[in-house]
């Protein structure tokens, strides 16, 4: 969708959204895709996986 939009999706956030196993959050990032103007604005005020990761042990 981004890429539709004319959006340029970096590598490492490709491997952020792919590599995301949290249905909730694709769900939002599904919905903020259709109205970032840029792909970073994706992940605003949204923690890092790996730090979700490291604190849920």
């Amino acid at each position: 969708m981004l890429e539709v939009r004319g959006l340029t999706v970096s590598d490492d956030a490709r491997a952020r959204i792919t590599g995301c196993l949290d249905l909730a959050r694709l769900d939002d990032w599904l919905d903020r895709a259709g109205t970032v103007a840029r792909v970073e604005e994706l992940f605003a005020g949204m923690p890092d996986e790996s730090q979700e990761e490291r604190g849920s042990g």
